[in-house]
């Protein structure tokens, strides 16, 4: 009876139901002493094993910034190391490859690798037994071609002639892409006299003329490099005798025959020209498919007129 009696106990324990009602249960089946002394509570269990570790807390704020450290004290300059002959020429090679593999900006070119001569007088291509770019003196460099001598040529539209009166006199561009020679040097191989001119044209479907002129040559820079160009033979029609004895215009440097403006801004691109009033011809236009009225690209007017331009162009001399 003592064991039915502690089981019952028990499970009024678990349920936590100690209740009057659960009292009056068990001593109709024992002894209220029997339930009393069941219902006691029993010693304290040993303490059990810990939990697992919660979850981190938030990070805190940082702390204050500490004082700087002090200055450390200069090191001792080191030695220059000169280069020798042998590492300056290497220097400058590598200096014209990279400038020659980068591409030429269509905004900006921040190269001239064609320069004014400080000599007298200067030669033509006609003495150079090949093709390609050849030095004519020691800081000189054209691009030779059967003889002729290419003073400009138009490709691709890389190189930006919207340029100032300096640049057009010094020369811009790469010699192996599109350039100008500078109107110093055309100027210095063409003033003995005894000179031709050849112009080559494409246009966009690869259809090709040519003028060729018996005479041509350009004055001195006091005289705005005035071309001098007659005798034309082609198929490409005569452009170029309109402009005949006209001077250079450039943007900031106007010397056309026009009374009311500068035909090398009002044509649109602000390129370089023997500009008179203003133009049959202007090779060094902006480079670009169909002319628009406003802007008038590379333009040859007895061939495609002035609403179409040219694609690429050759200007070259010979003087025999």
């Amino acid at each position: 009876m003592r064991g039915v009696t502690f089981l019952l106990s028990l499970a009024c324990y678990v349920m936590m139901t100690y209740s009057q009602q659960c009292r009056q249960v068990l001593t109709t089946v024992c002894d209220h002493d029997v339930v009393n002394s069941s219902m006691q509570k029993g010693d304290k269990g040993d303490v059990g094993r810990s939990g697992k570790s919660g979850l981190p807390g938030a990070q805190g704020n940082p702390g204050a910034k500490g004082e700087p450290g002090e200055v450390g004290k200069k090191g001792m300059q080191g030695e220059s190391c000169a280069l020798g002959s042998l590492g300056t020429d290497i220097v400058t090679k590598l200096a014209k490859i990279e400038g020659l593999l980068t591409p030429p900006s269509t905004t900006t070119m921040a190269t001239t690798i064609v320069t004014t001569t400080t000599t007298s007088s200067i030669t033509s291509c006609t003495t150079s037994s090949s093709n390609g770019p050849h030095n004519l003196t020691s800081d000189v460099e054209v691009y030779c071609e059967d003889g002729w001598t290419i003073f400009q040529r138009r490709i691709d539209g890389k190189v930006d002639f919207g340029r100032r009166w300096d640049d057009y006199a010094n020369g811009f561009g790469q010699i192996d892409g599109e350039f100008w020679l500078g109107l110093n040097n055309i100027h210095k191989m063409t003033r003995e006299g005894g000179c031709r001119l050849k112009i080559e044209l494409w246009d966009f479907d690869g259809n090709q003329r040519s003028a060729h002129y018996s005479s041509f040559s350009i004055e001195s820079p006091e005289n705005s490099y005035r071309l001098r160009v007659s005798g034309y033979n082609g198929n490409a029609g005569d452009s170029l005798e309109y402009h005949n004895g006209q001077s250079f215009s450039t943007k900031d440097n106007d010397n056309d025959s026009h009374g009311s403006m500068n035909c090398a801004t009002s044509w649109g691109g602000s390129q370089g020209w023997w500009f008179n009033a203003c133009a049959y011809s202007l090779l060094n236009g902006v480079w670009m498919r169909q002319s628009n009225g406003v802007n008038h690209g590379i333009v040859w007017r007895h061939w495609k007129g002035y609403n179409e331009s040219l694609k690429e162009t050759k200007m070259k001399l010979r003087c025999d």
